[in-house]
């Protein structure tokens, strides 16, 4: 997969649980697009954690099935309705760093209330699901989106030429 705005590191099936601090500090935000990722984690927040939709989000966190379409398909909704809320304003390249904070703070909420332990595969699932349901959203094929990866991955990319002599 390729590196950039959210790093290869941050999936780890075995080992330490993922923290919403270990992947916070792996979603880097180009500086001029840092703003707008604080303000749609914010909204999200609030979205989340209010009085009026808290109890929403709570159902939602409880339903039935497994835990990684519960994350995934929850916080694809959150990021769509934040997207229609703010009338198609939000950089899309935020939504996805956005939605995986957001993510992993109801998984921080589920863990410190006992509402669940969601393991790093159920987390990856959710987050695998929450990506391709916000590209499918949006018109791309989660299949576009991985040729769009792979260009860019490490394998495709020509090393440095070596200089010669020395």
């Amino acid at each position: 997969m390729a590196t950039g705005l959210i790093q290869d590191e941050m999936g780890r099936p075995e080992g330490d649980d993922l923290t919403k601090e270990s992947v916070e500090e792996n979603i880097k935000m180009p500086p001029e697009l840092q703003e707008a990722y604080e303000r749609v984690v914010i909204a999200g927040m609030k979205v989340m954690f209010s009085k009026e939709s808290h109890k929403a989000m709570l159902k939602e966190l409880q339903n039935e099935g497994p835990m990684d379409q519960r994350l995934g398909k929850g916080i694809a909704g959150l990021m769509l309705l934040l997207v229609k809320e703010s009338n198609n304003t939000i950089p899309p390249e935020v939504i996805i760093p956005a939605g995986m904070k957001l993510m992993m703070e109801a998984v921080d909420f589920m863990r410190e209330t006992g509402l669940g332990q969601p393991t790093n595969a159920e987390i990856g699932g959710g987050m695998q699901i929450m990506i391709s349901t916000i590209l499918e959203k949006f018109g791309i094929a989660p299949d576009k989106m991985e040729q769009m990866l792979n260009q860019y991955s490490d394998e495709n990319i020509p090393a440095a030429p070596q200089q010669m002599g020395a």
